[in-house]
């Protein structure tokens, strides 16, 4: 049994804190300033869960996915400008486009190094699905190919949670290679590097203004609201990432006069963001991974190094942004959410929406994508 256990939510939520806020210290560290908070958090968030100090799983962690994750969409999103969404998502959309195609290659690379016994098909093809959208469509997919045994499921999210790990330690570290920078520059990062001093002087001077933040987490919940409703009006649940988005864009875009009166909404939902990492990193149990889930975990590796090393290259050969494929990157093998907190934890401000949106749009095509695959590879 872990120190805290999961029915012990205010303990449990205590020790989230404590960690988020060791990573919102640590990156304004010399040491922590190239590896980025979450990058700390997610060390931080595996040691505790793996040394048996909090849980793999409890229900606040799902609390923290199902309520605070939504609830920052909005946050992040009220200072979006349409017209610079549209002028600026289109090469984050080929970035995304690159990185599904390239996780497919990664998939099949894997298959060919790795044996995962007589249901390798379905498990690629639904773990391929997983890595381009999420968990719903590893679900999903599973379900579509025929996967019934419960020790692949387990064996298949174990993997799939140490690989996500895996993946975003990878794609954190990107970013502090200067040989990488030098053949990919990124106007994103430059302006961060040109504007650090003045933006943590402008936050040491900049007073909180609790009016301003009540406003912003009412609007968020009014569109978090709508957004619930609006699915099970139409029977489009599974879409209320997207319902948000649009939602929290329609406010940000035609409800200027009232965010006049809306100030720390950013701040916010990069903290709720941030709660998300440690969740993440919480969730990865090393030890499930020996035995029937290690191959699988192999598999993972390959398919997450195939995907990082032909997307930089290709980037690299296509003169992209390596923020921008940063982020279509992490949208597409973490989803959504993922990006946006990567994108906001960097100050790229401008790619917290494009990556919301091509990761949205990963989760509308990954499941045929998944059933593609797993029917190729089965014949």
């Amino acid at each position: 049994m872990p120190l805290v256990e999961a029915d012990q939510t205010f303990a449990l939520v205590a020790v989230i804190m404590l960690i988020t806020a060791f990573g919102l210290w640590a990156e304004r560290q010399r040491w922590g300033q190239q590896a980025g908070g979450p990058l700390v958090l997610l060390a931080m968030a595996m040691l505790a869960s793996n040394l048996g100090i909090i849980p793999f799983s409890a229900p606040v962690y799902g609390t923290i996915a199902g309520v605070l994750v939504p609830m920052a969409i909005p946050l992040l999103l009220l200072r979006a400008d349409f017209r610079t969404i549209i002028a600026k998502s289109g090469s984050v959309l080929l970035a995304f486009l690159i990185a599904t195609t390239v996780t497919v290659i990664g998939a099949v690379t894997g298959a060919m190094v790795m044996d995962l016994g007589p249901f390798e098909p379905q498990i690629i093809g639904s773990l391929t699905a997983s890595y381009i959208g999420g968990s719903l469509n590893f679900v999903s997919t599973a379900e579509a190919v025929g996967i019934k045994d419960s020790s692949i499921y387990v064996a298949s999210l174990a993997a799939d949670a140490v690989g996500a790990v895996f993946f975003l330690l990878l794609l954190m570290s990107l970013p502090a290679m200067r040989w990488l920078r030098e053949h990919m520059p990124s106007r994103h990062m430059a302006d961060v590097d040109k504007g650090r001093s003045e933006d943590h002087a402008a936050a040491a001077t900049k007073a909180f203004s609790l009016p301003g933040a009540a406003n912003g987490l009412a609007i968020s919940l009014v569109v978090c609201a709508l957004a619930e409703w609006l699915g099970g009006l139409f029977a489009i649940g599974s879409l209320f990432i997207l319902l948000v988005t649009v939602l929290s864009l329609a406010v940000a875009n035609l409800g200027r006069g009232v965010l006049r009166h809306v100030s720390s909404e950013f701040e916010l939902g990069t903290l709720f963001m941030y709660a998300f990492f440690v969740v993440i990193g919480a969730g990865a149990n090393i030890a499930e991974v020996f035995g029937a889930a290690l191959p699988i975990v192999g598999f993972i590796v390959v398919m997450v190094v195939v995907h990082l090393l032909l997307l930089v290259t290709i980037g690299a050969l296509l003169k992209l942004d390596l923020a921008e494929v940063l982020i279509a990157s992490n949208a597409c093998i973490l989803g959504p959410a993922p990006a946006a907190a990567l994108a906001a934890s960097k100050g790229w401000h401008a790619l917290v929406a494009p990556g919301i949106l091509v990761g949205v749009f990963g989760y509308a095509i990954a499941t045929f994508i998944g059933i593609a695959l797993a029917g190729a590879l089965g014949t």
